[in-house]
């Protein structure tokens, strides 16, 4: 039963990705011949007007239909192949997974070019849905892989991209983006605290997928305060969203040690630094949000397992025990250097530097650069490193009020 309903998916996949494929080439079509007919009127030719179906037109969509065939059934047969093994689990299930990757590779390639919100996705979308809600029923209700179809199928198509929702005007929070960035969050909850039975599945997406949500997470959960810019103030003072920021630096700090039990999984990261550099970003920045509403809470110490985290973690993007930091082994300089900038330089870990530093004697590694506060610095006849500490008790100015009651006392 699972197998013929497979079956109808994937030619309903098929039929929808050939129409995708051939609509713009007949809209093309359709311009070109009403152009040259009425440029023929225009000479005053006389010849007869081109039709519209022709030999050509009809030999190219065969052309694309076989095309489009083939591929679809190449990448099921692939996915048949890697997700239906005898190491395999959840196959009831599964049935519907890989006949559902045929449709969201190629949704996969039309989203990184256009917002997965275009009206014109929503026929691919719709049947995504449908086949996720005939699928998903037969996984095990306490099992994490929900957690990746989640992600895979409807928010990697956001976060690959950095994307925020449509249309969101003057970066003003919506009903909608905030109920985005809820599923965003139950998809890395059930990753995080769901154990996997299909070990293959938890390695594969899991693992190596979970950083980049988390990151896409961060980097817009600002949508949950009134308005996103200068929101991470206004998310330290609502203890769900402090609670949130311990449990995923809790949940990133534990992935670590998970991707160390997993040979297959090490030498994915090795080869590839992008992954272990943002996954580090992302941990030292929710490490810092949840120390900064603890600190609102009137409950920092310097002895808090988050600053031993925080600190440790900012040494390895900075000064590994080994090797060359991740960030330095990557080879697009661009992106190393936005995520040296957010991690080092940016405000949020300026300010954090400033507390653990003036409140508990500690430092941390990794070299600011100050001669952005050249002209500041010159104007107010400050140095670029007094002006750079002015600028980071500024960003914090209400923790570091708290903080000099608390320490005083």
């Amino acid at each position: 039963m699972h197998f013929l309903l497979n079956l109808v998916f994937l030619l309903l996949s098929i039929g929808l990705i050939f129409l995708y494929c051939s609509v713009p080439y007949l809209f093309v079509a359709w311009i070109k011949v009403i152009w040259q007919n009425r440029r023929a009127e225009e000479q005053k030719v006389g010849q007869q007007p081109e039709p519209f179906w022709n030999k050509k037109r009809k030999t190219t969509l065969r052309s694309i239909a076989l095309l489009v065939s083939v591929a679809c059934t190449v990448i099921y047969i692939n996915q048949r192949v890697t997700w239906m093994g005898q190491d395999n689990a959840n196959l009831k299930a599964k049935e519907y997974y890989v006949v559902g990757q045929v449709l969201n590779v190629f949704r996969g390639a039309l989203t990184t070019f256009i917002h997965p919100e275009i009206p014109v996705m929503l026929p691919l979308r719709g049947l995504q849905r449908l086949i996720f809600s005939m699928g998903a029923i037969h996984l095990p209700e306490n099992d994490g892989e929900i957690g990746v179809w989640q992600n895979q199928w409807f928010h990697n198509h956001y976060s690959k991209k950095n994307r925020k929702e449509l249309f969101i005007q003057n970066s003003n929070p919506t009903d909608s983006m905030r109920a985005l960035l809820d599923q965003w969050w139950g998809s890395l909850e059930a990753m995080a605290t769901r154990p996997f039975v299909d070990k293959q599945m938890e390695e594969e997406h899991y693992y190596l997928d979970f950083p980049s949500l988390a990151l896409s997470y961060y980097l817009k959960k600002g949508y949950f305060a009134h308005h996103y810019a200068g929101s991470q103030h206004s998310l330290a003072l609502i203890p769900e969203h402090v609670e949130r920021a311990r449990l995923l630096s809790g949940w990133l700090w534990d992935l670590q040690g998970k991707w160390q039990q997993s040979v297959k999984t090490m030498a994915f990261v090795k080869k590839n630094p992008k992954l272990e550099a943002m996954y580090l970003f992302v941990l030292q920045a929710e490490l810092i949000h949840y120390q900064q509403g603890l600190i609102n809470q009137n409950q920092f110490t310097c002895d808090n397992i988050a600053v031993d985290r925080y600190v440790a973690a900012r040494k390895q993007f900075v000064e590994p025990t080994s090797g060359r930091p991740a960030y330095v082994r990557m080879k697009n300089i661009k992106q190393a250097k936005r995520l040296y900038r957010w991690s080092i330089d940016g405000s949020q870990a300026r300010s954090m530097r400033y507390v653990l530093r003036h409140y508990c004697g500690m430092e941390v590694v990794g070299k600011e650069d100050n001669s952005r506060y050249a002209s500041r610095a010159k104007h107010y006849n400050r140095t670029q490193d007094q002006e750079s500490e002015h600028a980071a008790k500024a960003n914090f100015r209400q923790e570091i009020k708290i903080l000099e009651e608390q320490f005083n006392e």
